[in-house]
């Protein structure tokens, strides 16, 4: 392939892929992001919304020049032909696992697609065959087949699937789960997808607390009320609250170990996404009506506005109100507040294999279990897994209310 040492106005200065001999496949590969990729930050960025080149140069001196590739990376896609950017891939890692998600501008339709998946191909037999990462996980909408057939010929598997978690083209479609895990790691602790689920309770789902007519005025604040507790926002008061029982919790095995914060880390996190219009994360405080006592909170993560999904957790940080249906209530106040409120088509939620209580708690709410991730954490000298978890809302809307006939 020729390559030119001029910059001309029409874009970047040509690399190629004779340049390198990583990560290159038969119609795409991928390279480190320069300064001469600014100008086609509409190809690599992935967002619905314009970008000018000097938005996208802001945003990569404030974002991606501080990226630590220990924990992060941000890579081009680039189509060989032309050798011209049209996407980019981003390669997140926690301390067992890592997490690929490609980006291919949707102006090339599906031939971008194949490129995407033979992106996504490249860069996780790379994380697993030759960086040794234990395990990558990817997700995919079911409709971009020729990206799916990719990922399948290099060896990945299907572990979940998230019932219309994407809006594409007019149509709800399944968001898909897949994984890739290290052989070497396989042969020594075994396939993870044979590792049983442990389950406790019934999974049998209950009435939903039928919306009743507010008597009175509202609890000072309250977003949503039920019939013992009631949902506000966060206040920067609440954090010694948060601390004091965080640091009494009893029990172990809803977490991966007890951690002591301080209070102003913990209101710099809750706050920060109060200052946006649509924050990604919404956090409620669960107060007690009859004396405004604070329980825990319940909370909406990663919001998606134009699929309109989000991650749903709650934490009852009062061990003394756990099993009296506190939390279940609360947790109805939330789902009420996603599916009425902000229009949300589905939640989701991830929990650890061994937090059975919450596992069953999600169950009784009206949550269907959408498969596994396996290999997330360390726990208990093993590799841990996670059940996942959906609801939509118009399951919600249909399930029973108390009260009905």
């Amino acid at each position: 392939m020729a390559e030119t040492a001029t910059r001309t106005q029409d874009g970047p200065k040509v690399q190629g892929p004779e340049k390198q001999t990583l990560l290159v496949g038969e119609q795409v590969y991928l390279r480190a992001l320069n300064d001469d990729d600014n100008a086609l930050g509409t190809s690599w960025r992935d967002t619905i919304f314009p970008q000018s080149t000097s938005r996208v140069e802001s945003w990569v001196e404030e974002h991606l020049a501080r990226e630590n590739p220990e924990k992060k990376q941000t890579l081009a896609i680039v189509r060989r032909a032309g050798d011209l950017v049209v996407g980019s891939m981003v390669a997140e890692h926690d301390p067992t696992a890592s997490f690929a998600k490609a980006h291919v501008d949707p102006v090339y339709g599906e031939a971008g697609l194949a490129w995407k998946g033979e992106a996504l191909a490249l860069v996780v037999r790379w994380l697993v065959d030759e960086c040794h990462k234990p395990i990558v996980h990817v997700d995919l909408p079911a409709s971009e087949v020729p990206a799916i057939a990719a990922i399948e010929a290099a060896g990945m598997r299907q572990t979940a699937r998230f019932r219309e978690k994407r809006f594409i083209a007019g149509a709800w479609v399944d968001e898909l789960v897949y994984e890739y895990a290290n052989p070497g790691w396989v042969a020594r602790l075994g396939d993870p997808m044979r590792i049983d689920l442990p389950r406790t309770g019934t999974g049998e789902p209950r009435p939903v607390p039928a919306k009743r007519a507010l008597v009175g005025d509202p609890p000072r604040g309250a977003v949503m009320v039920g019939e013992r507790v009631y949902l506000r926002p966060y206040e920067k008061k609440d954090a010694d609250e948060l601390v004091r029982w965080d640091m009494r919790e009893p029990d172990t095995f809803h977490t991966l170990g007890r951690g002591a914060q301080s209070p102003s880390a913990i209101s710099r996190e809750i706050l920060a996404p109060q200052k946006d219009a649509l924050p990604d994360n919404v956090l409620f405080m669960v107060c007690l009506r009859e004396n405004d006592t604070v329980l825990g909170h319940v909370e909406l993560d990663d919001i998606d506005y134009v699929n309109r999904n989000a991650e749903t957790g709650s934490w009852l940080a009062r061990a003394d109100y756990r099993g009296g249906g506190y939390g279940s209530e609360a947790k109805q106040l939330l789902l009420a507040y996603a599916f009425d409120r902000l229009r949300l088509h589905m939640v989701h939620s991830w929990v650890l294999f061994h937090n059975t209580r919450s596992a069953a708690a999600l169950r009784k709410q009206g949550y269907r279990e959408a498969g596994r991730a396996n290999w997330l954490f360390a726990h208990d000298g093993k590799l841990g897994n996670m059940v996942l978890f959906d609801l939509l809302a118009d399951e919600w809307r249909a399930m029973p209310r108390t009260g009905e006939e």
